[in-house]
């Protein structure tokens, strides 16, 4: 069964774009972990999460499942635009490798890279940072189905109002 794909174009790929055709207007997710878009294209994605006291571990620093979803939206973005399309995709198998605890009270970044794919996977390689810090504190790889049953992310397309 071949699902109908919808290619973007030039000015579609910028990241506030991205955001809105990824997760729609108003996603619960970002909302909620104030997620931030800085970069997405050409297979290149960079997100960032600042620290929240409500997704705070014991020790006063963001939760590590927290990094771990951050990593897996940010490789999510990365794929959409190596492959200038939304087409639905689905994650097979994400490592994630805890370098260094998460710092207290400090936000986090997500830098991940499209590696290619097959006709049904695509591989991406990625780490993550905290705020103000040089050297991960995590690295992730994965690989992500392409053309899943699941929703369409172009329903969230249209253009942006101007």
């Amino acid at each position: 069964m071949t699902l109908p794909v919808t290619s973007l174009t030039e000015s579609e790929i910028n990241p506030e774009f991205m955001v809105k055709a990824f997760f729609g207007p108003h996603h619960p997710l970002f909302s909620l972990c104030a997620i931030h878009v800085k970069d997405a294209k050409d297979g290149h994605g960079e997100m960032s999460m600042p620290f929240l006291d409500m997704l705070a571990d014991h020790r006063g620093a963001l939760h590590r499942g927290m990094m771990v979803t951050l990593l897996d939206t940010c490789c999510g973005l990365s794929i959409f635009s190596a492959l200038k399309s939304m087409e639905p995709i689905a994650t097979i198998d994400l490592r994630v490798d805890f370098l260094a605890e998460i710092p207290p009270a400090t936000g986090l970044t997500a830098v991940v890279d499209y590696v290619g794919r097959t006709d049904t996977s695509a591989f991406i390689t990625g780490q993550a940072f905290a705020d103000g810090h040089a050297k991960p504190i995590a690295t992730v790889t994965g690989s992500f189905a392409i053309g899943t049953m699941g929703p369409s992310f172009d329903q969230n397309l249209s253009e942006p109002k101007a």
